[in-house]
């Protein structure tokens, strides 16, 4: 049925994500410049699943990315984060035809936004017009979607097919709007790039805050 094969994430209370729909599981690494600057993803080959599968949520699996009980041992995995569409959050930035939106509170610190010398916002306000064509490659690759792109009134997205990426010592990016429901029940909203928490410490869940940075998270 169609309904089996959508894909679709369940976060479980004080446990794993449920995969369900078979979304292809990649390994994924930011590729940095000679400088650090985060510039693009480099992806691997799908990692073999079931039809469904538990990702690791707590961040100490010994069999990572996916689940082998170690919340059993004790993790909080309460959810905190902010229930309200991300659009009432969001701060507008503009320059030229182009409206960058900012809702900070979804950062996971993956940071293409930042270069050694420049940014996305100020790209967006007071850039030249190839700085500004940069920016659409920047939002793209941001995977918490805390970025988000308007031309002339019209959103632009990338047209990213279902599938979750394993970013190396981070969390998932999951991308093409697969569905994330909470473990009271209640859908979190869709949206076509969300950023998990890998590392089981973040402030913000189920959402990625960067707190991996923090902690040396290794997975």
């Amino acid at each position: 049925m169609a309904e089996e094969r959508e894909a679709r994430i369940t976060v479980t209370e004080d446990g794993p994500y449920r995969v369900s729909g078979r979304p292809p599981v990649v390994p994924g690494r930011i590729q940095r410049s000679e400088y650090g600057e985060s510039m693009d993803w480099e992806t691997g080959e799908p990692i073999p699943t079931g039809k469904q599968f538990l990702l690791c949520r707590c961040g100490r699996s010994k069999t990572k990315p996916f689940c082998d009980d170690s919340h059993l041992e004790g993790f909080d995995g309460t959810e905190t984060a902010d229930r309200r569409p991300t659009a009432e959050r969001r701060h507008a930035f503009e320059g030229g035809s182009l409206t960058l939106t900012d809702d900070r509170p979804l950062c996971a610190h993956a940071a293409f936004c930042e270069r050694v010398d420049n940014n996305a916002w100020n790209m967006v306000r007071h850039g030249t017009d190839e700085e500004r064509a940069e920016v659409e490659g920047i939002v793209a690759r941001c995977p918490s979607g805390r970025l988000e792109l308007w031309r002339e009134g019209e959103r632009v997205e990338p047209d990213y097919e279902p599938s979750v990426v394993v970013q190396r010592n981070g969390p998932y990016w999951v991308r093409g709007r697969i569905p994330v429901e909470s473990a009271d029940g209640t859908a979190w909203e869709v949206r076509n790039r969300v950023a998990l928490c890998r590392c089981g410490q973040s402030r913000n869940k189920p959402f990625c805050d960067g707190t991996h940075r923090e902690i040396g998270f290794r997975g």
